[in-house]
């Protein structure tokens, strides 16, 4: 399946290259984990700590099922 997925704020520097325009087109087989892809990527997991697919919030254990939309976020602070 292809899944587009789009890193946000300091997850952008673990992916050389990365494009937040078009994000990274993934090519995965159907039942891969959101954390699989967190570990395909190299990114640190106790940096991604908001996974939205579909624009709906899900956990790292969530088993992917087709074109989704994957979006990864890390904690992001305020003041």
């Amino acid at each position: 399946m292809a899944l587009q997925v789009f890193l946000n704020a300091t997850l952008r520097q673990h992916v050389p290259g990365y494009d937040p325009y078009r994000g990274i087109t993934l090519q995965v087989p159907r039942g891969t984990t959101v954390a699989q892809v967190i570990a395909q990527l190299g990114l640190p997991p106790k940096e991604v700590t908001l996974i939205m697919v579909d624009g709906r919030r899900q956990e790292a254990d969530f088993a992917l099922t087709g074109r989704e939309r994957l979006g990864l976020f890390p904690p992001i602070g305020g003041g």
